[in-house]
């Protein structure tokens, strides 16, 4: 459905069909965005603009009105593109006095993160009746893979479903970490250059493993740098895998059992001997904990760290 409907506004924008009002909202932010960088990019195309970003927790009545009213005076062919981001800090009173009194040459964009309007409001329906509103939600994984894979023909490059559904089994389903190693893949790759599952485990997914033999090495810098280039719910799932495997190495040599269907080359008798299995157990629980707490807190990149540096000080220094 996104797909859809932002291939239709765009569309719209190449055959000069403008609408004055663009509303996104909803619980996506950076569907909010995308959509929003897109119409600006596809407005300078065919026309001239000028741009005003403004933010809503820097806005009151007086000076959104001031603002648009200033922007109004145009006596040229530009266009006037105004985008309100955060919008959702400014009652929807606000807007509908502002939006009442449109210009005609003036496109507004209002991105309302993380709230909705009410269908049953005068707002909603005015913007409904006059421009574009679009309630962005979470996508689902088929829409994430159609969607990136658009995303990324449009820019030049070709990569394989495989490829975006190892992206996504990798970096789960935060648009923001896939939508930012795709553009570190496009530094590294050529345009025309296929993007296939090689590629993906060659430049994104390589550094879960040496986070692995960091920590069998005890080495406490590498192994958090290394943790900060990775998403944190992976992590934390290669770092409880990697410790049953070491769980199951200690019972292996209790039992006198031949491992060598077990045989991993960073995997030694040092190893049991750095990490006995009464502490592993301590470990286990600390990751547990680190998991609980990811998922009941907000989590910026501040946190993010925090909770990593203190989980490897405890699997470390236990």
């Amino acid at each position: 459905m996104f797909l859809t409907f932002k291939k239709k506004i765009i569309t719209d924008i190449n055959n000069k069909k403008f609408k004055n009002i663009y509303f996104f909202m909803g619980e996506e932010r950076f569907l909010i965005e995308n959509l929003t960088n897109s119409i600006e990019l596809f407005l300078k195309k065919k026309e001239k603009i000028k741009k005003k970003i403004l933010y809503g927790y820097d806005l009151d009545l007086k000076k959104l009105f001031f603002v648009t009213k200033q922007i109004y005076i145009n006596f040229s062919n530009e266009y006037n593109l105004i985008i309100v981001k955060e919008a959702q800090f400014l009652s929807e009173n606000i807007y509908y006095n502002i939006l009442k009194n449109h210009y005609k040459k003036t496109i507004l964009i209002i991105c309302y993160n993380n709230k909705v309007l009410d269908k049953r409001k005068k707002l909603y329906k005015y913007i409904k009746k006059n421009g574009i509103i679009l309630n962005c939600v979470k996508l689902k994984t088929n829409e994430i893979l159609n969607f990136f894979q658009n995303e990324i023909e449009e820019k030049g490059y070709i990569i394989t479903q495989n490829a975006i559904k190892l992206l996504i089994k990798f970096l789960g389903e935060n648009l923001y970490s896939i939508n930012n190693e795709i553009n570190k893949l496009f530094i590294l790759m050529e345009k025309n250059k296929i993007i296939d599952e090689k590629i993906i485990k060659k430049y994104v997914i390589k550094t879960p493993f040496k986070v692995e033999s960091y920590i069998i090495e005890k080495n406490f810098i590498k192994a958090y740098k290394a943790i900060l280039n990775c998403p944190i719910s992976f992590i934390l799932k290669n770092i409880y895998n990697l410790f049953l495997k070491i769980i199951k190495f200690h019972c292996l040599i209790f039992t006198n059992v031949k491992f060598k269907n077990f045989e991993n080359k960073i995997f030694n008798f040092t190893t049991l001997k750095k990490y006995p299995l009464n502490n592993i157990y301590n470990i286990i629980s600390y990751i547990r904990e680190a998991d609980i707490k990811i998922k009941n807190i907000y989590i910026n990149s501040i946190n993010k760290e925090s909770i990593l540096e203190e989980l490897l000080y405890k699997i470390f220094y236990n």
